[in-house]
């Protein structure tokens, strides 16, 4: 998308209001409720394939108490990792977009 349009698209939802969203039909709103869905499960799909996480992988959490410390990708959901540390026991579900390689 290019960045005028995305400019475009937040003045829209800026000036968007309750009052306007309430004057929307029912159908209206689950138009515009599916279209949302559709974009976030988009940017789900894009973040897995970018970071392109797979099992066995080693990472970094982006997480203050886990810095500097190794994890090993155990297991890969939708919008999680089942992590564990290098040589340690123990693991921990992580959003992925808190994952780095």
């Amino acid at each position: 998308m290019i960045k005028s349009e995305l400019n475009q698209i937040k003045k829209i939802i800026d000036q968007l209001t309750l009052e306007q969203l309430v004057q929307l039909t029912i159908e209206d709103l689950r138009e515009l409720n599916e279209r949302v869905v559709k974009t976030i499960k988009a940017k789900r799909k894009q973040l897995i394939a970018m970071i392109e996480l797979n099992v066995g992988d080693k990472v970094k959490v982006n997480h203050p108490p886990f810095r500097n410390r190794l994890f090993i990708v155990k297991k890969v959901n939708r919008t999680t990792a089942t992590l564990q540390i290098e040589g340690g026991v123990g693991s921990y579900n992580v959003p992925i977009s808190m994952i780095e390689l």
